[in-house]
């Protein structure tokens, strides 16, 4: 059931989502730069409204925000019939944006984080919840590894190479999992600290369940203490995940790598920390992945 606080929330991200677009316009008036500059701003900071996320009661609520924005966006043309979708066109579009009439790198940014916040928040009345850590790795990874990548090949990137013609540096690529590991940082301490994996905070009501249908806990926690370290699971997996974010950012054709890394990496990190901790998958109940 929705409730207030969660209409709250909802506002409070919508007039984020649209600050950051106003402010980064603002800025890039006020300094005279190219509309690039005020695309990057929303790339590194507009996705960062998933940090809202864990003050959601229904987070089944929170898809409707990228759908709107999606759409909104997709319907942001210079054909526009409304004066407004023009001017955000005009606000965001490259050179090759005006050839297809619309701007797809960040129609694809919102779609892929609508897909990857409903992948958790919707199957199995949010099951899959507190694993949300793990898809905002990934989309953290898209934010500021394939942001700043851009930004460090185009001005630093001295060693090239190609891959089926697309064009990369070795600097960019360094970036994208240097990046990827801030990113993991980010999200592993900010998302554990309401609860998400790896906490154990979610896990509670499940051992309590648990007890009352004779399932030992001490057997529960025992298995748990058998695993590997958590925290040598989360090193492991954040070094990992930011290889294969290098790797997707590398392998992907040039305008669709906001689709690519967020929807690659997210199962990917899944079977990691599956692999991990197999003993939570466990206590969470959920369906088994393999």
């Amino acid at each position: 059931m929705v409730t207030l606080k969660d209409l709250l929330v909802l506002v409070v991200v919508y007039v984020y989502v649209f600050a950051v677009i106003g402010v980064g316009e603002g800025l890039r008036r006020w300094r005279r730069l190219e509309p690039e500059f005020t695309r990057k701003m929303i790339h590194f900071f507009a996705g960062d409204a998933i940090l809202f996320c864990p003050f959601f009661d229904t987070p089944q609520l929170i898809p409707v925000v990228p759908l709107t924005l999606g759409l909104l966006i997709f319907f942001t043309t210079p054909r526009s019939p409304f004066k407004s979708l023009r001017s955000m066109f005009e606000v965001m579009a490259r050179k090759e944006d005006y050839a297809t009439g619309h701007i797809y790198g960040p129609f694809y940014y919102i779609v892929s984080v609508g897909i990857v916040v409903a992948a958790f928040a919707l199957p199995f009345g949010a099951a899959y919840w507190p694993l949300f850590t793990l898809g905002a790795f990934a989309l953290f990874s898209m934010f500021y590894g394939d942001g700043l990548a851009a930004i460090v090949g185009t001005r630093w990137g001295r060693r090239k190479y190609a891959i089926r013609g697309n064009m990369r540096s070795l600097e960019g690529s360094i970036t994208v999992f240097v990046m990827s590991i801030v990113s993991a940082v980010i999200t592993f301490m900010y998302y554990s600290y309401f609860g998400f994996w790896p906490s154990l905070g979610m896990l509670h009501p499940r051992l309590l369940t648990a007890a009352l249908f004779g399932i030992p806990v001490t057997l529960l926690l025992t298995l748990a203490s058998l695993s590997a370290s958590i925290y040598t699971s989360l090193v492991t997996l954040a070094i990992v995940g930011s290889l294969l974010a290098s790797v997707v950012e590398a392998l992907s054709p040039r305008g669709v790598d906001n689709l690519t890394l967020p929807l690659l990496l997210t199962p990917l990190f899944v079977l990691l920390a599956y692999f991990a901790s197999p003993w939570y998958f466990a206590l969470l109940q959920l369906p088994p992945l393999l």
